[in-house]
């Protein structure tokens, strides 16, 4: 009876025992499910409106992007190059020539590479004689002719001009030229005459006194 009622005495002693234990347990685990509980109560739970705070909204603020710079590559200058400024070709120097024995226009001409009408013309010989120990002027490189001013066809007939003689001009070729005649042309001008034309001499003429001859195309003979 003894053995028995110690026995017993110790299974309840060490129920004793287990009943904090077990107390303790149970409470930890209801404190932890309290944990839990709020902790999802607070956060994706009611209670997480109590607590929130206002999540700032972000504002697109325009930065503004950085203008780029523009370097400028320095180019090389050109430099224009100077055009010369073509003048009047110069005037040549005229040589002074003694009429030699056994000289003509013609030979002192070609000895000078000078046409003899320009030493005719710069000299105003009459005629083309020389005579031994005469001086003349050799226009080297030769001389600027006037250009004669083209005539109207259309002038009244008897139309006085003025017209300038050229080398190698002759009374008949004027006459022609003009449709004027050799005895008009001497009457209006002193009697000139072949032998007194000088160039650049100025003769009046009245053109248009007489009718052009037709001009016969080549290959055709014209029938009286």
């Amino acid at each position: 009876m003894a053995l028995g009622k110690s026995a017993r005495a110790l299974v309840k002693r060490r129920r004793a025992r287990l009943v904090p234990i077990i107390l303790a347990g149970v409470a930890g685990l209801l404190c932890v499910g309290l944990v839990w509980v709020g902790y999802m109560f607070f956060t994706s739970g009611p209670g997480a409106q109590w607590f929130a705070t206002s999540t700032p909204t972000a504002t697109l603020t325009s930065t503004p992007s950085q203008t780029p710079t523009i370097t400028l590559t320095p180019t090389e200058t050109v430099i224009p190059t100077e055009t010369p400024t073509i003048g009047p070709s110069p005037t040549p120097t005229p040589v002074i020539y003694v009429v030699q024995d056994g000289d003509t226009l013609f030979s002192i001409g070609a000895q000078f590479q000078v046409n003899f009408l320009d030493i005719i013309a710069v000299n105003n010989l009459p005629t083309d004689s020389v005579f031994v120990g005469q001086q003349l002027i050799i226009p080297v490189g030769g001389i600027e002719r006037p250009t004669a001013t083209p005539i109207p066809s259309n002038l009244p007939r008897a139309t006085r001009i003025e017209y300038v003689v050229q080398l190698g001009d002759t009374l008949e070729v004027i006459a022609t030229r003009f449709n004027s005649t050799v005895e008009d042309i001497q009457l209006r001008n002193n009697n000139v005459t072949n032998a007194g034309l000088q160039a650049g001499q100025v003769l009046i003429i009245r053109v248009n006194l007489v009718t052009p001859a037709p001009t016969v195309p080549v290959g055709i003979t014209a029938t009286p």
